[in-house]
């Protein structure tokens, strides 16, 4: 006898009850993490007297400070560097994720891990490196190799958009990649059957991840609007002022002007919303989902031999340019003592360094406390961030919610072009009010609040990533699900868990490495005696002890890498193979 099954529907009012505490819930938690602490500085702009900083409750002065002399051509100049670096960081990112994923490359394993190296190494490292390598009396001169026309070109334009391609080159790598999962074969192969060539294939396939790529753009020009790294390195050095340094020289100068660095941080986030509404618009207008329970695995392309050797050759050329150089200058760095010193004395080799990393002295202080807590702060940052960016994504992809979701959407990248320091100091002037710490929660210098700026942080980005996989997953899957009897829970862990679970995992590793290799916020909020690896590192390396800093920079990126392969390990053994074959095919494990 057949049984009908039929679904229970759920009363409209409680239905919409559900909706409403939903997302006044959402507001609240983005509200305390995010919205409250930036918009408390960026009232400075033009009412400097709400947080003591003036005696003016409202005045445009400011805006015209912040676009005079250098502070407004650091602003031109981060608005065309950051286009440059999003178009060719997009480009090189998409070229990349297809001949790794989609052909028969050599050692594909091997470029995703070193993708995943060039993620966490921070900008101000690659800057060191190149200096390191470049610089008369570096390394390579030490090699006999001639750089002084080189180093006078790098220290300029040309080497600022090449380092913040490198740093933004993994972000659009990922997010390409998560939007290639439900790329079947048979895409390419119904436009090739109907006679296209290979560029009208490739005009045919892409359009339908341009969520993925729309994501990739945004995210890549909001990192680079806000990295600090380069610009106080390179631009500073190079005389090429950059949005960054300019709000930086506002907040530090004596006396600091913050209404200047507010003005300079709203233009941050301004620059965000453009990329913001043509991924809206271009979603909006159809249906981007693509995964199903019919999705076929795609079919690697076979290249000739010369061909295969040649793609292959191509790729590696990308990251020996975008990390083997600043590495190998960093290394080099970190075991040679005299280099780049202008003196007559020899340059040596030396394990001096790591021997004070490991064996400091009473007056210095060692490595393993702090980078232990910054682990602690890495796996409580990334688990926090994963589960709220999973809710994010969820609310930014549906084709409901109207102007909530779009403010929401807004915040949320517009936040990722706030430098840290700017979230650090808003975190200061909001949580350090009167009311919040009398009446509300007293966390001033504590390490929650630390916490809580690094999620903060982090959840932009992260939610970004989860969109595009998570945008291609039919409602059906769930839906029948739902109609055979399965609870929430129980749909979620048969259904959405082992499609996201790829994902899910890369996006933990992604916020856990950046949370340690993050300088900016635990400069501003570490607590008195509990400094974070980034800060102590930092610290060696303003007293001039360059070798012992890089040192201890080697040695945490190490530390990283192996949290990276010891979690890859255990996802490959705990969990089952169906969920590797399902999952995020844009990565390997």
């Amino acid at each position: 006898m057949a049984t009908e099954l039929t679904t229970i529907p759920v009363p409209l009012g409680r239905r919409s009850r559900r909706l409403a505490l939903t997302s006044l819930a959402l507001w609240i938690i983005l509200g305390l993490l995010i919205i409250a602490p930036v918009v408390s500085f960026l009232l400075l702009a033009t009412s400097p007297r709400l947080f003591h900083q003036g005696s003016q409750y409202f005045t445009l002065r400011y805006i015209g400070e912040a676009f005079q002399g250098s502070t407004g051509r650091g602003i031109v100049d981060s608005l065309w560097v950051s286009l440059t670096v999003s178009v060719v960081a997009v480009s090189i990112a998409t070229t990349l994720a297809w001949l790794i994923h989609r052909t028969n490359l050599y050692g594909r394993r091997i470029w995703t891990t070193l993708m995943w190296l060039l993620l966490i190494v921070p900008t101000w490292m690659m800057t060191l490196g190149w200096g390191d390598l470049l610089q008369p009396y570096g390394a390579a001169s030490f090699l006999g190799v001639n750089t002084h026309y080189i180093y006078g070109e790098f220290f300029g334009p040309l080497g600022i958009v090449i380092v913040l391609t490198t740093a933004a080159l993994p972000f659009a790598y990922f997010v390409v990649s998560a939007g290639m999962q439900g790329l079947g074969s048979e895409f390419e192969d119904a436009a090739r059957i109907h006679g296209a060539n290979r560029w009208r294939t490739l005009r045919t396939v892409l359009p339908i991840i341009a969520p993925a790529l729309l994501s990739a753009f945004a995210i890549s020009f909001a990192e680079t609007m806000s990295d600090f790294g380069v610009a106080f390195t390179l631009g500073y050095h190079a005389g090429f002022p950059m949005a960054t340094f300019a709000l930086f020289n506002a907040i530090s100068n004596f006396p600091a002007n913050f209404s200047v660095a507010a003005v300079i941080a709203i233009v941050l986030i301004l620059t965000t919303i453009p990329p913001i509404i043509l991924q809206s618009r271009v979603m909006r207008r159809r249906s981007y989902a693509i995964l199903s329970g019919r999705t076929r695995p795609a079919r690697r392309r076979e290249f000739r031999r010369a061909g295969r050797l040649g793609a292959t050759v191509g790729v590696g050329m990308v990251f020996v340019i975008g990390l083997g150089v600043p590495v190998f200058g960093a290394v080099a760095g970190s075991f040679v003592q005299n280099l780049g010193i202008y003196s007559s004395g020899p340059v040596k080799l030396t394990t001096l360094f790591y021997r004070q990393v490991l064996n400091p002295s009473i007056a210095d202080k060692g490595l393993a406390a702090p980078l232990w807590l910054s682990n602690e702060l890495g796996i409580v940052v990334a688990t926090l961030t994963g589960v709220l960016s999973i809710v994010l994504a969820r609310r930014l992809i549906t084709n409901v919610g109207g102007w909530s979701q779009r403010i929401t959407d807004v915040f949320l990248l517009g936040s990722v072009a706030v430098p840290g320091v700017v979230l650090g100091v808003g975190y200061i002037f909001f949580y350090n009010l009167a009311f919040i710490a009398n009446h509300i929660i007293d966390l001033y210098k504590t390490l929650p609040l630390l916490m809580l700026a690094l999620v903060a942080n982090s959840l932009p980005g992260q939610t970004r990533l989860m969109a595009g996989p998570i945008g291609q997953v039919q409602p059906s899957l769930t839906e029948a699900a739902r109609v055979h009897g399965a609870s929430r829970l129980r749909t979620w862990r048969t259904t959405s868990l082992p499609l996201f679970a790829r994902v899910l995992l890369w996006g933990w590793l992604i916020t856990f490495t950046k949370t340690i290799a993050e300088l900016a916020i635990a400069q501003i909020l570490y607590p008195p005696s509990q400094e974070p690896a980034s800060v102590t590192i930092q610290a060696y390396l303003a007293n001039f002890q360059l070798g012992t800093g890089t040192a201890m920079t080697v040695l945490t990126l190490v530390e990283m890498l192996g949290v990276i392969g010891f979690t890859l390990g255990l996802y490959r053994v705990l969990t089952p193979k169906g969920w590797r074959r399902i999952g995020w095919s844009g990565v390997g494990s």
